[in-house]
């Protein structure tokens, strides 16, 4: 399975001729970058998670030492991994194998944590004071802000930027929000994000790009969110229930509620009533209990163009893949928790080729695989895993020599 998903990549997307264009900054090299990122390829495919792993392998003395793959990787060009993450996206959609979401191609941006340490630190580490028993220590992180395609069945991550120490979420974003406007101009019409996002320079810059914004709505935008609570009071919600969730639902047009904007916006408030069986405090039969759940979110788009209110709270509600589908599947299925090295050249790096190797796996576990044994991508994984750690020759598609 391991040498048919590396058949499969290169022959739908080239991806390791891509790769070949690659370089580093190193002045006189003797090993060629494309072999190191093979290599980093290998790890990801094989979800091996750390360099450790690596060494293991059987083919790993056919390869670069894993020393030589940590230092050549804080050398790396990372924005032309980035190209070579544009080009996977460009064929994937030229060939039909992503769709919208809901019958709209939208996109979803958020920031996260990867990884905390009291000790590990370098110079582009952010810092926070932690209180402990006997004082105050230090914890070192890097965090970046993502960019995600929603998908029914699988998301599609499009590129990633780091936030860098001293900076927020927000100009992390900004930086992004460009990049991938530039680079992928049309591969959405809608850009979700949490609360952070409820900001008229977000609102501005992707109305530039002719694209429209759904934010989170909290108490922290008070005009907004009381004007939106006294219009709810004054009308009729629309009700209905899917599954075991009912849910009430207002659409506001509200004009003049935002100073910093400057223009009407339309705010969606949804009350979801959940009602689950649980277990009897006595231990001896089931009870219901009842949860209930506010939500409001701010957009520019005032026209329905995403269809009628049950289909537009679902795409709202797709917030929630980047952090199911993206930031908690790829740290517990892929590691991509684990810092193989630790500085921030390095960091983007495996990061990039970890995403686009997700990519591809995702579109070969739909797309590819018929056998009806495989039924979860942790199996798959597995059986991939099992097949590199039991080779004993690399397959021939890398176009140099390895």
């Amino acid at each position: 399975m391991f040498r048919r998903i590396i058949k499969y990549s290169e022959k739908h997307f080239g991806l390791f001729g891509k790769l070949a264009y690659i370089t580093d900054r190193r002045i006189k090299p003797k090993i060629l970058t494309i072999k190191i990122l093979a290599a980093i390829v290998f790890i990801h495919i094989a979800s091996l998670g750390s360099l450790h792993g690596f060494s293991q392998s059987k083919v790993a003395s056919k390869l670069p030492s894993i020393s030589t793959i940590a230092r050549v990787a804080d050398k790396v060009d990372i924005d032309s991994i980035r190209d070579v993450g544009a080009h996977v996206y460009k064929v994937a959609r030229a060939k039909k194998m992503l769709a919208p979401y809901l019958g709209q191609w939208t996109a979803i941006i958020d920031g996260h944590e990867l990884t905390v340490s009291q000790y590990c630190k370098c110079s582009q580490c952010k810092k926070r004071k932690r209180k402990v028993k006997n004082g105050i220590k230090y914890e070192y992180y890097h965090s970046f802000t993502a960019f995600i395609l929603a998908g029914g069945k699988h998301s599609f991550v499009l590129d990633i930027e780091p936030i860098l120490p001293g900076e927020s979420e927000v100009t992390s974003s900004y930086r992004l929000i460009e990049r991938v406007c530039k680079n992928y101009p049309k591969a959405f019409k809608i850009l979700i994000g949490d609360a952070l996002y409820l900001n008229e320079k977000i609102f501005k810059l992707l109305e530039s790009h002719h694209k429209k914004t759904i934010a989170v709505l909290k108490e922290e935008r008070r005009q907004l969110f009381e004007e939106a609570n006294k219009l709810s009071l004054l009308t009729e919600p629309k009700i209905y229930t899917e599954g075991k969730t009912t849910y009430r639902i207002w659409d506001h047009t509200i004009s003049g509620c935002w100073d910093g904007y400057g223009k009407d916006v339309r705010v969606i408030v949804s009350e979801e009533t959940t009602t689950k069986k649980i277990h009897a405090k006595d231990g001896k039969g089931w009870q219901e209990k009842t949860e209930v759940s506010n939500w409001m979110w701010v957009t520019n788009l005032l026209d329905d163009s995403m269809g009628d209110l049950k289909n537009t709270v679902k795409i709202c509600h797709s917030r929630w893949q980047i952090e199911n589908k993206c930031f908690n599947e790829t740290a517990n299925t892929w590691k991509a928790d684990h810092i193989y090295r630790h500085s921030a050249n390095a960091i983007i790096t495996f990061l990039l080729l970890l995403f686009i190797c997700v990519n591809i796996f995702n579109i070969f576990l739909a797309r590819n695989i018929k056998d009806v044994k495989v039924k979860t991508k942790i199996y798959l994984i597995n059986i991939i895993k099992a097949e590199f750690l039991t080779l004993k020759r690399l397959p021939p598609l890398v176009p140099v020599p390895i």
